[in-house]
């Protein structure tokens, strides 16, 4: 993995369009299970990595309850450059500096790209719930079926960090 250029601006995000976009396209719904609670990423807080013309690195949403981070997404449109591992920092900073002592995300069990990733960067596994994206269905009956390498999307696990 390559390091994100530098010249890579950090902003919070106020116009989600582009972030719902991506999630109605990856996923099917901009709204996002974590412990059990929905969460829109048009109503959460969100930041961006932009480049120096403007176009979009990457993107995430996440949200504190308590002391404890939610990260609801994180896109890299930048795959293979860092661009990820340096959102992912941005995320972690902001919310340790929020008052966040641990941040949580959620991933679906087709999500080997994501699992390999967070576990990567210092995750560890923390919970698992068995057809919860089944259930979830029935709230958001958009939700794609099928993921990664057409893998059958059921079951919801999730990964943390301390901050």
């Amino acid at each position: 993995m390559s390091e994100p250029p530098d010249e890579l601006e950090l902003r919070i995000v106020t116009d989600k369009t582009e972030l719902c976009r991506i999630m109605l396209a990856n996923w099917g719904s901009h709204s996002m299970m974590i412990d059990l609670h929905v969460y829109d990423i048009a109503e959460i807080d969100a930041l961006g990595l932009y480049e120096p013309s403007g176009a979009t690195a990457a993107l995430a949403s996440w949200t504190l309850r308590g002391d404890i981070a939610y990260l609801c997404a994180l896109h890299s449109l930048k795959p293979g450059e860092g661009v990820a591992v340096r959102m992912l920092d941005a995320v972690m900073n902001t919310a340790r500096a929020a008052g966040a002592t641990k941040l949580k995300a959620m991933l679906t069990n087709d999500n080997m790209p994501g699992m390999t990733f967070y576990q990567r960067c210092g995750f560890r596994l923390s919970g698992l719930y068995l057809e919860a994206i089944d259930a979830y269905r029935s709230v958001v009956p958009g939700i794609i079926k099928t993921g990664y390498k057409d893998i059958p999307i059921h079951d919801a696990i999730e990964l943390e960090i301390a901050l």
